[in-house]
């Protein structure tokens, strides 16, 4: 039986699992961010101890972090996370410290643009029209802007009861055209009661619920 000092052992284990420092790639992306969308960055951590490993990215000081899983990692940032403060060419900055306490860092550069915000409104006076073919239908109107956000909205125009419920008793029917800045929608009366009702205008995004917006005409008597 042999015996082996201190150092040649510690020697002989370090070279059959030798230390690789860590090294951080960013893979994707995005060129360029809004001041309101989530977007995401993921990219390839390298080194003997980063399996499991926090990684840390930080856009203008807003920070959000991911794990190594496989070599690879992913951050998300939600809607909403940078604000508007932060317009301009800003560093994505990740970083990843492994088990050893050793770090590593990449970087990437992005535009970040204004969020526009969409909004609509209710014209004041409404038309009521009464065809032999289509019977009586109130005609109104009014404007709106889809901001930065211009696909996946939809519009809804709808006559209310002018009191706290605000229930519907008409759905109207929106004209083609609408994106440009103007809208136009024709609503049956057929059923509706005489009272006094308010036009309501929804505009809503699917890519995010809070970016719906609501608008309420004057109150009106139906004869």
């Amino acid at each position: 039986m042999s015996l082996v000092d201190e150092p040649t052992a510690l020697r002989a284990e370090t070279d059959t699992d030798p230390y690789v420092a860590p090294r951080l790639e960013v893979t994707d992306c995005p060129r360029t961010l809004s001041t309101f969308d989530g977007f995401a960055v993921a990219g390839r951590a390298h080194g003997s101890r980063v399996e499991g490993a926090e990684v840390e990215v930080s856009v203008a000081d807003v920070m959000r972090t991911g794990r190594v899983e496989g070599g690879r990692w992913l951050v998300r940032f939600e809607d909403g996370a940078l604000s508007r403060r932060h317009m301009g060419v800003r560093p994505v900055a990740a970083r990843v410290t492994d088990t050893w306490f050793n770090q590593a860092h990449a970087t990437r550069w992005v535009n970040v643009d204004e969020f526009v915000d969409g909004f609509v409104h209710v014209d004041r006076h409404h038309v009521v029209t009464d065809e032999p073919d289509a019977g009586a239908h109130l005609v109104a109107s009014g404007e709106l802007g889809l901001g930065t956000h211009e696909q996946g909205r939809e519009l809804v125009v709808m006559l209310v009861c002018d009191d706290a419920e605000g229930v519907v008793v008409s759905t109207g029917l929106v004209e083609p055209g609408w994106h440009h800045g103007e809208w136009r929608a024709r609503l049956p009366l057929s059923g509706v009661v005489p009272g006094v009702y308010r036009v309501r205008a929804l505009l809503t995004d699917k890519v995010c619920a809070g970016l719906t917006r609501l608008a309420a005409g004057r109150p009106f008597r139906l004869a």
